[in-house]
């Protein structure tokens, strides 16, 4: 066991004095650094320490997540203590409740290593992979982990809460250690060992025990109303209901930096099971209901044309929009899109430095979409050609150009054309 935790005795002897330098690193980190769930936490710099390390790389496959508030699982528990300290993981099945667990090969290796005995005294045959860790529980795996009995057999340390705890001897020694101070600062007199223990704070214990140095992080811009558009509509129509069911669905929706978000691809087909009624559709140019199966789920243009809106005014970058066959004088002239499934359909990529959260609200006459995020002070102007004289009878071209001057000086401009048709 000794040889297995070489690297914790040797970590835990130079807390303070050899750690590895943060500033290097914080210049490799995007702005926010890896995660977007972290921002402003006090563990924001030890996540990125332990990411760094290869400790860690995160809670999701495709979105940079670090669920960093989310209490911490055994089974990731064993996972995070099998990487950061060498532990070999091990094939040889040690419990009967960890089969379908990701992390049987780095829980078998704990428990090999004596790490962990399992959840269900005395028996001991199950690992309780999915079940949350308390401070206290944790105070022992890494107890364990660092062999801080060897340390210190007689703990100094004390808090007034864990004279009770069966943890409290692993908790003063992980005090003696430098590896905790308390959960109440300033006056840090308590343990709080029946909390549940964040995979933040995790990995702020991970690091402190291996004297990785917390790497520091540019904070993103805050978080701001972006922009807010409305259309609006006549009253106590089918389309309306459909309108509200998709407002309600897309409303929170979370767009990561970097991230693509297509409205169809969010809400999938429009049935009746989700709320969706049948209500006029343009079809080849003309009105049509109510037997046709795009029907289902009609008039929600009026959405796709709200949230495009948003997007445009924003100057988020444009992946997919259609406008309206036939030019409807409710909507802004060339700055419009209609929907359907699986097209066509609405879809912008975030690019900037923050997460959008969409927004809606609605009335019985109007659906408004809101943008939170931060533009970082971009300014968007554009102009439309003609700007009049297109109707719905009478159709014509328009020509749509946008200019997005970033803060930085560097611009783009795009340009759409279209054709409405006429009668």
């Amino acid at each position: 066991m000794r040889n297995v935790f070489r690297v914790a005795f040797a970590a835990l002897a130079f807390v303070g004095v050899m750690t590895v330098t943060g500033d290097a690193r914080a210049a490799e980190l995007p702005i926010g650094g890896n995660y977007v769930d972290d921002d402003g936490s006090v563990h924001e710099g030890a996540v990125e320490a332990i990411t760094a390390a290869g400790i860690s790389s995160g809670c999701h496959d495709v979105y940079p997540l670090f669920c960093a508030d989310d209490p911490i699982t055994r089974g990731q528990m064993a996972a995070f203590l099998s990487r950061a300290f060498d532990i070999p993981r091990s094939s040889e099945d040690r419990f009967s409740d960890d089969e379908t667990s990701i992390f049987q090969s780095d829980i078998n290796g704990v428990a090999a290593a004596g790490v962990t005995l399992g959840c269900n005294p005395p028996s001991n045959t199950h690992f309780c992979p999915d079940a949350a860790v308390t401070r206290g529980q944790m105070a022992s795996f890494l107890a364990r982990t660092l062999q801080l009995a060897d340390r210190f057999p007689i703990p100094g340390s004390s808090f007034d809460d864990t004279d009770t705890s069966v943890f409290a001897t692993d908790i003063a020694r992980l005090a003696d250690a430098g590896l905790t101070k308390g959960c109440n600062p300033p006056g840090n007199s308590s343990f709080c060992p029946d909390r549940l223990v964040t995979r933040a704070e995790m990995a702020t214990f991970i690091a402190r025990a291996l004297g990785l140095e917390p790497i520091p992080v540019t904070p993103r811009p805050p978080v701001e109303r972006v922009v807010s558009f409305t259309t609006y509509h006549k009253c106590c129509e089918a389309r309306v209901t459909n309108i509200h069911v998709m407002a309600d669905a897309i409303d929170g929706a979370v767009v990561y930096p970097g991230f693509a978000f297509s409205v169809n691809d969010h809400l999938g087909p429009r049935t009746r099971s989700k709320g969706y009624v049948p209500a006029p559709i343009l079809l080849d140019g003309e009105g049509y209901c109510c037997d046709h199966p795009l029907n289902i789920g009609g008039g929600t243009s009026q959405f796709g044309t709200t949230i495009y809106n948003a997007i445009f005014r924003g100057g988020y970058e444009i992946v997919s929009h259609r406008p309206h066959s036939r030019y409807i004088d409710r909507y802004p002239l060339g700055i419009e899109a209609t929907l359907g499934y699986p097209s066509p359909d609405v879809e912008f990529v975030n690019d900037t430095l923050t997460p959008v959260t969409i927004r809606t609200s609605y009335t019985s006459t109007s659906i408004t979409v809101t943008f939170y995020g931060n533009a970082m002070d971009r300014d968007v102007s554009w102009t439309v050609t003609p700007s009049s004289g297109v109707t719905y009878n009478s159709g014509g071209y328009v020509r749509v150009t946008r200019t997005v001057e970033e803060a930085s000086g560097d611009e783009r401009t795009e340009s759409w054309g279209w054709s409405y048709q006429g009668s």
